[in-house]
């Protein structure tokens, strides 16, 4: 509860008595080193599905002391769930579990032990595993000052978030405020903010929660650490609005002293859309930059940047992120590079690296085509200073996505190799053991890098939490027919090879709560007949299929694909645009592109094949310039959207000689 003092000629206190805690609990981090290094492991079902072979060949050494492999099924939580399938197996390679199901996920992690622990492997698989057609509950936390001019982008954002199975709601509340005497009251507005979130977990305290923060959502720093080695400061923590029983520590001046979740555990997932960290006192930029994100956002979500299987990466320190990779696309698919080098050469689904230090070397003349990325490095956990890396990173066009800071502690990326989102991840990295007990019994990870780190306040993610791997594109073009039986629901199949089968649900008129009107409809069908419409309802479409991934198989629904009385389809949006310019002759995309626009977007998919697309700021638009000579025809794939239908079509650049 807040209690609000105002004293006359005074500025307004703000005392968050709920949260006061004895101060010694807020702790002081250690650098505390850790035994175990961590195992590569890898992994194969058996084609009957009945059989998991576990081997660990590329061990260093490879043979060392007695092996003990220990399973539970996927979404248990706590050191206690492992369950011992064999111990004390001596200095062998393999293991193979041979009871294992169709449609269940199983966890296995393997130590090596001698004198004591040498190291310890984890491994994700499962095949067949069903899915689910609802999410959970989505709060889109908007800084009100940006509410306007991403009007357009939210609204699309939320409509993807419901067509991937989220309630949505959409919350807006005060921009940060950087100044040093606004520090209260940027403290009294995120306790209002975590307050309003404790009640939506209230409603549905049994429910998934996930939480994104788009825009200068105000920012709680907590605590004094050095988890960087450098100087020990309060680090910015979007834990504290994930957090919902946890008694944060306070002075009287209003600052939080935890270094670590004071309850453990975060209870909804969280993550950070933010930009004006690299855009300070230059709100285009800012604004572009989250409009950029956004689009980008939408293009991966309905499969229009590809079904990626390769990763890079490259760092001693991330060895834990590094390890993962072989799990969500095997080893013989991951690449050893860097974020600078290779990362920039073609697209990727993962790249775990130490990228620059300097916010300046994220360009978008060279830039990174990883759509989800560790980067690693001095000072980047500081996500709330000026030009910080991270920040930079996934501010570049076309990718990336989502940025962690890893290492410290690590990562656990393998949630996302049979669909987990990098949200999942995010969560059981921070949910990762309990502070007050021995870490071997109560943590469901280690190593967690080379220092034992529990529920640290600084492991943030940066991008949409809800953002998950292996996308299945979804059908189009839905179109509605009033007809003698009732309501016909027709639209354009998937291309994506995946897709088996479809799903119709239906909304009232002006609602987005969507309820399914059929099971799954195998096969290549095209139509629904409603024989029991409701009048002014929206529909949409759910492509449904099984995505075979190196960890196994499960099934999945793409994003929906909803009802519109004239698809983009049948416009004249849909023609393929024709642009020309000479030789030489850098070209200004027409203002579609640049001018935010009410009713529609329109918004370039990837950078092109030939020369160079990047926005001006100064002239406030997209512009291409061909390379030095070049004559051709230049093709640029595009989206064209509002807030209910998406078209993906063509640009067509001639450069004449």
């Amino acid at each position: 509860m807040i209690f609000l003092r105002v004293i006359a000629g005074q500025t307004l206190t703000v005392f968050l008595w709920a949260l006061w805690l004895c101060l010694t609990s807020a702790g002081v981090v250690q650098a505390q080193s850790m035994p175990e290094k961590i195992l590569p492991m890898d992994g194969h079902i058996t084609p009957d599905g009945q059989k998991i072979e576990l081997n660990w060949f590329d061990a260093d050494p490879p043979r060392v002391g007695s092996v003990t492999v220990k399973r539970r099924l996927y979404g248990e939580i706590g050191g206690e769930t492992w369950e011992t399938l064999a111990t004390g197996l001596g200095p062998v390679l393999r293991y193979t579990d041979e009871e294992i199901k169709p449609g269940t996920a199983y966890e296995y992690q393997v130590l090596r032990s001698a004198r004591q622990i040498v190291d310890v492997g984890y491994w994700l698989a499962g095949t067949e595993l069903p899915t689910q057609s609802r999410r959970g509950n989505a709060y889109v936390i908007v800084d009100e000052t940006l509410s306007a001019p991403l009007g357009p982008r939210l609204d699309r954002f939320e409509r993807d978030l419901v067509g991937d199975g989220w309630q949505v709601r959409r919350h807006l509340v005060p921009r940060h405020q950087n100044k040093k005497d606004k520090r209260l009251e940027n403290l009294k507005a995120a306790a209002t903010l975590r307050q309003w979130l404790q009640a939506r977990y209230a409603e549905d305290p049994f429910g998934v929660h996930t939480v994104v923060l788009v825009g200068r959502v105000p920012w709680v720093r907590s605590g004094r650490a050095a988890p960087d080695g450098h100087e020990q400061i309060a680090h910015a923590s979007d834990l504290f609005y994930a957090d919902m029983d946890g008694r944060w520590s306070l002075t009287k001046k209003g600052a939080l002293l935890d270094n670590r979740l004071p309850g453990n555990f975060i209870e909804m997932q969280v993550g950070r859309i933010d930009f004006s960290t690299v855009s300070i006192d230059r709100p285009k930029k800012e604004i572009h930059l989250l409009r950029s994100y956004f689009d980008k956002n939408h293009h991966w979500r309905n499969g229009m940047l590809g079904d990626l299987r390769e990763a890079y990466g490259k760092n001693e320190h991330l060895e834990v992120e590094l390890a993962a990779l072989r799990n969500i696309v095997g080893a013989q698919s991951v690449t050893t590079g860097t974020h600078h080098a290779e990362g920039t050469q073609k697209p990727w689904l993962w790249g775990v690296n130490f990228g620059d230090w300097n916010a300046a070397a994220y360009s978008a003349k060279t830039p990174i085509k990883t759509i989800f990325a560790i980067n690693f490095g001095s000072g980047k956990q500081k996500i709330s200073r000026p030009n910080n890396a991270m920040v930079a990173m996934m501010g570049l066009p076309w990718y990336p996505l989502a940025v962690g800071w890893g290492a410290r502690p690590a990562w656990w990326l393998h949630h996302m190799a049979l669909g987990g989102s990098i949200g999942d991840v995010h969560m059981r990295t921070v949910n990762n053991g309990q502070i007050d007990k021995p870490f071997r019994e109560t943590m469901d990870y280690f190593p967690t890098g080379k220092y034992l780190w529990r529920n640290p306040v600084w492991v943030n993610l940066l991008g949409d939490p809800t953002l998950r791997a292996f996308p299945l594109t979804p059908a189009s073009d839905v179109r509605v027919e009033q007809v003698a039986e009732g309501v016909q629901v027709s639209w354009t199949l998937s291309p994506d090879e995946d897709a088996t089968g479809y799903r119709v649900y239906r909304a009232p008129a002006e609602s987005m709560a969507f309820t399914p009107l059929s099971e799954v409809m195998v096969g290549q069908g095209t139509a629904f007949l409603d024989s029991a419409p409701q009048e002014g309802a929206r529909y949409m479409v759910r492509a449904y299929g099984l995505k075979k991934v190196y960890a196994g198989s499960f099934y999945i629904y793409s994003q929906g694909a909803f009802s519109h009385e004239t698809p983009l389809s049948e416009t004249e949006a849909a023609q393929t645009l024709r642009l020309v310019t000479p030789v030489n002759q850098p070209l200004r995309l027409p203002d579609v592109f640049n001018v935010a626009d009410p009713e529609t977007i329109h918004a370039v998919i990837a950078e092109p094949e030939r020369g160079l697309l990047r926005y001006d700021l100064a002239e406030e638009g997209w512009i291409y310039t061909p390379p030095e000579g070049f004559a051709g025809t230049v093709p640029l794939r595009i989206t064209i959207s509002d807030k209910w239908r998406s078209l993906q079509t063509a640009l067509e650049i001639t450069v004449q000689g």
